[in-house]
């Protein structure tokens, strides 16, 4: 992320920082990446038939090559907005115009963030794969690697290298902010609770489905916000030297 320009000088703010982080999106950048990426998924949606008609065998091949490029811009905005946040910015920023990534910055970041995944959960995906259970000590299995991936996804992400990933360095960097990483837990627990109710009264409304992606990506964006605030207020008690 060091291709990102930094944020402006934070000034205080007069809102409390609960409603500061659900109004991060809510800025004109964050809402015209929300509707880029709303559009965007609508489109591929509607000319998939002539995608497929139009390059027949090869069609679907197609559209999932746009799909991942529309996933991987998705996450390279979750990150830059990580990033954005982790040095104090406020609101969802913009994608400097001499800084707009290419695909290969896509495929990296997918990369990146599968490379999390598989550093926090392959001892539930091992455990799994050899019994086949989904037992007690899959579930606690499960709850360690969720536990750590906040921290492995900030650390990957700032230092945008899979050597950030080392487990020592992740265990490490959770005990140095003990107990202010249990609160970020608590917090994500509190907004994931909040994420699935949300989704669950749009489940009962007829609305568009590009309503309901908006609303989800204007909830990603909070998320990692959150995320990169957290290395905002304890960047000393961190010492990445980032």
């Amino acid at each position: 992320m060091k291709i990102l320009e930094d944020p402006p000088l934070e000034v205080e703010s007069k809102l409390p920082w609960f409603v500061e982080v659900l109004v991060y999106p809510a800025s004109l950048h964050g809402l015209i990446q929300i509707g880029i990426f709303v559009v965007a998924y609508l489109v591929v949606d509607l000319t998939q038939p002539i995608m497929i008609a139009v390059f027949r065998h090869y069609g679907q091949v197609v559209v999932l090559g746009l799909r991942i490029l529309l996933v991987g811009y998705v996450t390279f905005y979750f990150g830059y907005c990580i990033y954005d946040s982790s040095r104090g910015g406020r609101r969802a920023p913009n994608i400097a115009v001499h800084h707009v990534p290419d695909k290969g910055d896509f495929v990296s970041q997918i990369g990146l963030i599968l490379g999390c995944v598989a550093v926090c959960f392959w001892p539930v995906g091992l455990y799994y794969g050899f019994t086949e259970r989904t037992d007690s000590a899959f579930w606690l299995l499960a709850a360690c690697g969720g536990f750590f991936f906040p921290m492995a996804l900030l650390a990957g992400i700032l230092f945008d290298a899979t050597h950030a990933l080392n487990p020592i360095f992740i265990v490490v960097s959770v005990l140095r902010t003990f107990f202010a990483y249990w609160a970020l837990i608590l917090s994500f627990c509190v907004f994931g609770g909040l994420v699935a109710a949300v989704f669950w009264i749009l489940s009962n409304i007829p609305i568009l489905s590009f309503v309901s992606s908006a609303v989800g990506l204007y909830l990603l964006l909070v998320a990692a916000h959150l995320l990169g605030r957290f290395y905002w207020w304890n960047k000393y008690k961190l010492n990445w030297g980032l």
